[in-house]
């Protein structure tokens, strides 16, 4: 990914897109602090700086000092209301014209890592055998970068970023190839150093799955907790995959009733949420300049 496009691309949507220049004579130098207005973690600080340098390109102000942010606390680290996260010192126009963007985007991350957080201390110490939550493709377009960064900032672990970065089979792929051996069959081998997931939704797509013996990633799919187990007990006894001898990863994602304590105690080694993201609460900064310099 392209950061500093992508920061661009959301510094225009303020700016506008009319060129404009800003007269250095006239810029006073300034010191503001960024701090919280809310509990919660941490996240998205370390792209800060990015967003002050192209605010700084895009008002073509090659003669002024670039804009320098010194950290109080650092990514991970929680907040409270009033807790100074952050000592900004530049040019007024650099200041003024970053700080909303700069300030939603701190929040949306910190959002994700926060609520990540309370996922995973509601959850307590994971049952033996468990392997973590991880977070899922829904997410907003063009930020699921930074979601799925807000995700591991708080604890949690990604599942893929897109389709390009992993093989994941599902519902639909099975219906266009016909079955779940020919789904297989269309993406097995295709490519170096990428394994193959499937997504299953009964006892008896699960049996398919086992029986062909080659998928050893499998997703449960929109499965209570009774048929989890189930499904568990099924593939458990099987050991590893029969064509490739791997032993089985099984993760459940969309989750029916009962909480992820309950779903991880049922033997699955992963749980994928789009809650990590999708449920995140509003958390709030304030950046305010505190001193002129000169």
């Amino acid at each position: 990914m392209d950061i500093r496009a992508k920061v661009r691309e959301w510094l225009l949507d303020d700016f506008g897109h009319a060129p404009f220049h800003v007269e250095m004579e006239s810029d006073v130098l300034c010191e503001a602090e960024i701090r919280a207005k809310s509990e919660g973690i941490l996240a998205g600080g370390i792209y800060l700086g990015i967003l002050f340098e192209e605010t700084q390109r895009l008002l073509a102000l090659d003669r002024a000092e670039a804009a320098e942010l010194r950290w109080e606390k650092k990514e991970g680290d929680a907040v409270s209301p009033g807790d100074l996260l952050a000592v900004v010192r530049g040019r007024a126009q650099i200041l003024l014209k970053t700080e909303r963007t700069a300030l939603n985007f701190l929040s949306y991350v910190s959002e994700i890592a926060t609520n990540t957080a309370r996922v995973l201390r509601e959850m307590g110490d994971f049952p033996p055998g468990f392997r973590g939550v991880i977070d899922t493709r829904k997410g907003s377009p063009g930020l699921m970068f930074f979601e799925k960064y807000g995700v591991r900032v708080g604890g949690g672990k990604n599942h893929r970023l897109g389709m390009f970065d992993g093989d994941l089979i599902k519902d639909n792929d099975i219906v266009v190839a016909g079955s779940i051996p020919a789904a297989i069959d269309a993406r097995w081998g295709q490519r170096y150093m990428v394994e193959i997931q499937i997504e299953v939704q009964s006892f008896e797509q699960l049996d398919e799955v086992i029986d062909d013996g080659r998928v050893h990633m499998i997703l449960l799919d929109n499965m209570d907790t009774e048929t989890l187990r189930g499904a568990v007990d099924r593939v458990r006894e099987r050991g590893a995959a029969s064509g490739t001898g791997k032993g089985y990863v099984l993760e459940a994602s969309g989750i029916k009733g009962g909480g992820l304590r309950e779903v991880a105690e049922t033997g699955v080694d992963y749980i994928s949420t789009s809650s990590l993201v999708r449920s995140a609460p509003p958390l709030d900064f304030n950046m305010k300049i505190v001193r002129i310099l000169g």
